[in-house]
């Protein structure tokens, strides 16, 4: 009969010196075990302690913990798998070796290794989904040439959501259509709460100084008079200026709007890349 490969963990303090296992994953059929042997420091002396956190020292029933009488300078006991897999320690003085009891058919797997793996897979998709990220599709062509119709792009939800950051000038962010709510939009924050916002002769003024917007279609073709953003409100326009129905035709975004922050395209495939802000970027 072919002999089993061993197991061996190094204990560098305590009474152990080096531990061994006939096999770490044992099948979970209640009947199943592996033979442990540990080498002992020679101040070893006495009736040592073990625990288990899972199986049991015995066969016929449920026993975790024992005191084994050392000879020759080393232990030597059985550990017997449990009826379900699961995975637990070997636990002694200054010692924590690790037990895996495994699947010992498919009910098994399925049951306790498959399904679950699989049902919180799903759960950790949703949490995401809902709270952290979000796919979005681009219906028009109100902010090319930065996102053209038809794009799909990731949006971070996470960080409007539980105000771990506020918009900066030049985020690119989904939200709820004032107007509208049920619609979201997707526009570049331009300016921001208590700022003073004014289009004219083609350039965008805050606080009376022009933007540098490289980013744009074109430079917009019409006039908006000075406005102030109140406090709790973003102003908004699509980089495509005469084609975007934004904040210079309906006013503000609400704070409480804001939905995500756009990350990245990711469909069509030529044209996945990180969405970045012009304004952090250029510093």
């Amino acid at each position: 009969m072919a002999r089993k490969r061993k197991t061996i963990a190094r204990v560098r303090s305590g009474l152990y010196r080096e531990i061994s296992f006939d096999s770490q994953r044992i099948r979970a059929d209640g009947q199943s075990s592996c033979q442990v042997r540990i080498r002992l420091a020679p101040e070893a002396t006495g009736p040592l302690p073990f625990r288990l956190t899972a199986g049991s020292f015995d066969r016929e029933r449920t026993v975790r913990t024992i005191s084994v009488q050392p000879q020759g300078g080393e232990v030597c006991f059985r550990i017997y798998a449990p009826r379900v897999p699961r995975s637990g320690f070997l636990l002694g003085e200054g010692l924590k070796a690790p037990l895996q009891f495994s699947p010992a058919n498919l009910f098994q797997y399925l049951a306790f290794d498959l399904i679950p793996t699989l049902f919180f897979a799903v759960v950790f998709a949703l949490v995401i989904r809902s709270f952290a990220l979000a796919s979005f599709y681009i219906p028009s062509g109100s902010m090319e040439p930065t996102l053209l119709q038809h794009d799909r792009l990731i949006a971070d939800r996470l960080s409007y959501t539980f105000r771990l950051r506020q918009p900066q000038r030049g985020d690119i962010v989904i939200f709820r259509f004032p107007e509208d709510p049920k619609v979201d939009y997707i526009k570049r924050v331009i300016a921001l709460p208590g700022e003073t916002v004014e289009i004219r002769d083609g350039v965008v003024l805050v606080d009376g100084k022009p933007l540098s917007e490289d980013y744009i279609y074109e430079p917009p073709r019409y006039d908006m008079p000075p406005l102030t953003v109140p406090e709790g409100r973003y102003f908004v326009l699509g980089d495509n200026r005469n084609r975007s129905r934004d904040s210079h035709i309906w006013g503000f975004v609400p704070l409480e709007n804001l939905v995500g922050e756009a990350l990245f395209i990711y469909w069509p495939p030529s044209r996945a890349r990180l969405i970045r802000n012009p304004y952090q970027t250029a510093h």
